[in-house]
């Protein structure tokens, strides 16, 4: 059985159920979790722990799933709209919420979500994407971010970053940033020239994200090396950022991986949440 204890996470283990703490969120008192793929009720392709309300996973077995979650994290309500890999941000409060409670399956698409209340607890779907955590201590604000390659090219955690100053009045380098498990550049490979182009075109440092393979066609993309990039050309100060050290590719018997099911040409694939929400016991 596998353990990912380090000194930026906690691997919790409850039966079957499993998920990672930040453990810098947890000195905050920040409730939230990453989970990995086991402690579910789906079956074959989505076992056993799936949140993916678009794909082919029954749906009643989705809603059991999200039950489950709440239970272990002793919260009432989830609240998440639909995700296409969009720079779009939902701001979440009282007068709002309900609209996109998980079980009303909202169509409108959102790939973050910001919020001041401590009774809204936000879900975003990753299986090889970067789920981000962004907290303000100081405001006692959260964003909940979903970046795959495009929400990385298209800058949505900038978005969420601006969006928190303005709003909340929140200051870059009081931030705290957390990575969650995803692709990384040990399987994020590719021998496309044009898709190369997506990101030169946008991140100009090119020798901080790109490595090539002896045959000089084949290329890596490191998304944590551009993601770090960008933080903190935004002001984030460097130690604030943490990163869980996990590729999902290579651990799809703990977490769910897009590319494993797409080299395996499977015709579905589930996906992992990222819930985070603000505790009433705050600790500042």
């Amino acid at each position: 059985m596998s353990n990912y204890n380090d000194d930026e996470i906690l691997h919790i283990k409850n039966n079957k159920l499993e998920y990672i703490e930040f453990k810098v969120l947890n000195k905050y008192n920040v409730k939230h979790c990453i989970t990995l793929r086991h402690g579910g009720v789906s079956k074959g392709d989505f076992e056993s722990l799936n949140f993916r309300t678009a794909g082919t996973d029954d749906i009643k077995n989705v809603l059991e799933n999200v039950n489950i979650i709440k239970k272990e994290l002793d919260i009432d309500n989830i609240y998440k709209a639909r995700q296409n890999h969009t720079d779009n941000i939902l701001i979440l409060d009282d007068e709002n919420k309900d609209k996109y409670l998980f079980e009303n399956l909202n169509k409108e698409e959102f790939d973050g979500y910001i919020t001041s209340k401590k009774d809204i607890a936000t879900l975003v779907t990753t299986a090889d994407c970067n789920p981000i955590i962004i907290y303000d201590p100081k405001n006692n604000v959260v964003a909940n971010v979903h970046a795959g390659w495009k929400g990385v090219i298209n800058k949505i955690y900038i978005k969420a970053i601006n969006l928190l100053k303005k709003k909340y009045e929140s200051k870059a380098q009081d931030l705290i940033i957390c990575i969650g498990p995803s692709i990384r550049s040990c399987c994020f490979t590719s021998m496309e020239d044009s898709f190369k182009e997506k990101f030169t075109s946008v991140f100009k440092y090119e020798n901080e994200y790109l490595k090539y393979e002896n045959d000089g066609k084949t290329f890596h993309i490191d998304l944590i090396q551009i993601l770090k990039h960008e933080l903190i050309d935004a002001g984030v100060n460097e130690k604030n950022i943490h990163v869980a050290p996990i590729c999902t590719r290579c651990n799809t018997k703990d977490f769910f991986s897009y590319r494993e099911a797409v080299q395996n040409k499977k015709e579905d694939y589930a996906t992992m949440a990222t819930i985070v929400t603000l505790n009433e016991n705050r600790v500042k």
